[in-house]
């Protein structure tokens, strides 16, 4: 062994505690970085697979990861809603091939709630551009008919033909439930792996429907029964957001920045990109 080797063995072992803990240290930033970077590839991943084929996604005015959380994870809430003439003008515009209204808020047993329309079950798309597809039964077509995702009917136990009942709100407690306007199961979706099984989907009219004597956010005691119900005429009011598919991606931004600066009401257009994953990808 050189002078010089030897030299800084003896350096080494005078300074070990000093060396071992900067050994120490850049190992655990090493196992940090390595594990930030995992959570990043997964949560990329996972969101690629929860949704595809879709171009823009709109909500209320709000921060671009939750828009994304609350419109495609189900987590959390939005902090506005679209009023429907909104939906309407946007989805009768040139560039638009299709659009789907999503309306959030309410919960069975723990499980979101969504009111949309045929349009969900014909263009939403996810993993490598794969339609939703039913393992049993069919698309709603009745006011209080409901299509649930694989993990609902498998944790709950329901199959066609059950009757569920949708609670006011996340917390699904007595007070807060729809008791006088029971759904019918039928149809329930086939695995997807995405957000998509543990949801609960219902008709944008069922959602306007069963809020009739719930307007100022609590049930005031004047609710119809569920017969009166079917026999009125409902239309939506307001969504909770919408999923675009455009004609062409050249379109996209031109759309997008239109949808920033729409003057009816306040909107936030974003990209079907993990805003907060995209660097580094």
């Amino acid at each position: 062994m050189s002078i010089t080797l030897k030299l800084a063995w003896k350096s080494l072992l005078n300074r070990k505690t000093t060396a071992l803990l900067t050994i120490l240290t850049v190992a655990i930033s090493v196992i940090l970085l390595m594990g930030v970077e995992r959570i990043r590839t997964q949560a990329k991943s996972s969101f690629a697979n929860t949704i595809s084929g879709t171009d823009l996604i709109v909500g209320g005015r709000s921060g671009q990861v939750n828009l994304l959380l609350y419109s495609v994870f189900r987590i959390g809430n939005a902090t506005n809603n679209i009023d429907w003439k909104s939906f309407e003008e946007f989805s009768n515009h040139r560039a638009v091939k299709w659009a789907i209204p999503i309306s959030l808020g309410d919960s069975h047993r723990g499980f979101r709630v969504m009111g949309t329309n045929h349009s969900y079950f014909e263009h939403y798309q996810y993993g490598q551009k794969q339609h939703l597809s039913l393992s049993k039964g069919e698309e709603f077509d009745n006011l209080f008919e409901a299509v649930i995702g694989s993990e609902v009917a498998k944790k709950l136990g329901y199959d066609i033909g059950t009757e569920i009942v949708i609670a006011h709100g996340i917390s699904d407690v007595g007070f807060s439930r729809h008791e006088n306007t029971p759904f019918k199961v039928v149809g329930i979706l086939a695995p997807t792996g995405t957000p998509v099984d543990k949801t609960v989907h219902v008709s944008l009219e069922a959602i306007e429907a069963i809020h009739v004597g719930w307007e100022s956010g609590a049930n005031l005691g004047n609710n119809p029964s569920k017969e009166q119900l079917l026999e009125m005429d409902f239309h939506p009011k307001q969504i909770t957001a919408m999923m675009i598919g455009l004609k062409s991606k050249i379109q996209t931004f031109a759309l997008q920045r239109q949808i920033n600066t729409y003057k009816q009401e306040p909107l936030s257009a974003i990209l079907q990109v993990l805003p907060c994953m995209s660097y580094g990808a």
